[in-house]
């Protein structure tokens, strides 16, 4: 069985504020060793504000419902290991306990989501 990511990024976009999500991935197996890391996006939850004071705006299911988020998620995704080669990204990987934390939120917010 693949390996569960669950990540934070922040994104920066000039002339805008910051793109902040919270995923939880999949970890798709290498068909060669010189084949690029990957992953299957599963949940997403996109936020707004600081650090200080952010707030859940959007969140879905890929292949599922989506609501408020910004943007259509891509399905297959860089796997994190390889976000510091994107200077405009920053990445955290974080619990399942803070990911659900937030999908609690977000479902909350968007129960068509669940």
């Amino acid at each position: 069985m693949s390996k569960v990511i669950h990540v934070r990024t922040e994104i920066e976009i000039p002339g805008n504020p910051s793109a902040i999500h919270v995923a939880e991935m999949r970890e798709l197996d290498r068909a060669t060793s010189e084949s690029p890391a990957l992953c299957t996006m599963v949940r997403i939850i996109e936020l707004a504000g600081t650090g200080a004071g952010e707030t859940v705006t959007g969140a879905g299911v890929i292949g599922g419902n989506q609501v408020g988020l910004a943007a259509e998620p891509n399905e297959t995704v860089p796997h994190p290991d390889s976000y510091a080669d994107f200077p405009d990204i920053k990445a955290k990987i974080i619990t399942a306990e803070e990911f659900e934390g937030l999908w609690v939120e977000a479902i909350t917010k968007f129960p068509q989501v669940a």
